[in-house]
């Protein structure tokens, strides 16, 4: 499934002097481990430099988790390599003092993801400039199209990342729907699962299952191919290939195989890979039933 990419940019202006004139102060502070924050500020500025706000980031995913939970959407859980993309394009952000989705030579948010290893089918990403994390997430949660990324119900992870410029906060959000992450024998017995739940539907006797490699390495094939064609085995009565990052959503087909009453067995092979048409990767599975 290709990748679902949604992304929002906000850029706020009249930053009140109060947040340049804290900023002042911190950097003429003797002691700038501890500064201290004006009143109606809801996250510690760090130093204007690289470093990351990491107080800012978890104040602004409580007020995500607040907001979702007033929807009646599942709250967020902060994921690493989200948290790792959102951080890496914040620094971009710094660099070039602009909001941005893409800089000339940074790949887009879908590429950025799949560097970091995520298993995705679905991604998003907001960005802000402003001067506090709780002025930022009121002011995304009044635009519609930011709005619309923060209590997407498809949207199980995020990784935020704040960095300061003297008196300016960056803000990243990257949203997506991540995946279960299955080794090639978990997936192959997620599908062996789903195959026997719906047979027992059928009222029919159990299909036994039968395990080898050659099936895991057709499987391996078409992933590395990135395509669906195979030779069908010579003992096979009905075979059946599919792609889904959700390996065990079963298509349509595989009902006429689980109810038919002369299939006794069946195999499966499972593997996950990236293709052109797959940049986010899926798993490649194929079925035999006999």
């Amino acid at each position: 499934m290709r990748a679902l990419i949604a992304i929002s940019a906000l850029l706020l202006v009249g930053i009140p002097a109060s947040a340049c004139d804290r900023m002042d102060s911190l950097s003429t502070s003797p002691t700038p481990s501890q500064p201290s924050i004006s009143e109606g500020a809801s996250s510690t500025a760090a130093s204007p430099s690289n470093e990351f706000d990491l107080a800012g980031a978890q104040e602004m995913l409580r007020l995500v988790n607040l907001s979702r939970a007033e929807a009646g959407e599942s709250p967020l859980v902060l994921d690493e390599a989200l948290s790792r993309a959102a951080q890496a394009h914040a620094l971009e952000l710094l660099r070039h003092g602009a909001i941005s989705h893409q800089f000339p030579g940074e790949p887009e948010l879908g590429a950025r993801l799949v560097q970091g290893n995520l298993r995705f089918d679905e991604a998003g990403e907001n960005v802000a400039l402003d001067f506090s994390a709780g002025h930022a997430h009121n002011a995304l949660m009044v635009s519609l199209e930011h709005r619309q990324n923060l209590l997407n119900a498809n949207f199980n992870a995020v990784g935020i990342a704040v960095v300061w410029d003297r008196c300016q906060m960056y803000v990243v959000q990257d949203f997506a729907r991540r995946l279960p992450s299955y080794e090639t024998h978990q997936a192959e017995d997620v599908v062996a699962e789903r195959v026997s739940a719906l047979r027992h539907q059928t009222r029919l006797p159990q299909l036994t299952r039968v395990q080898g490699s050659s099936l895991t390495d057709a499987a391996c094939s078409m992933a590395k191919r990135g395509d669906m064609d195979m030779a069908m085995p010579s003992n096979a009565r009905y075979v059946v290939s599919y792609s889904n990052s959700q390996p065990e959503v079963l298509p349509i087909s595989v009902g006429n195989a689980v109810s038919n009453g002369q299939m006794r067995n069946f195999s499966v092979g499972a593997c996950y890979g990236r293709s052109e048409k797959h940049p986010s990767g899926t798993y490649f599975v194929t079925m035999m039933f006999y």
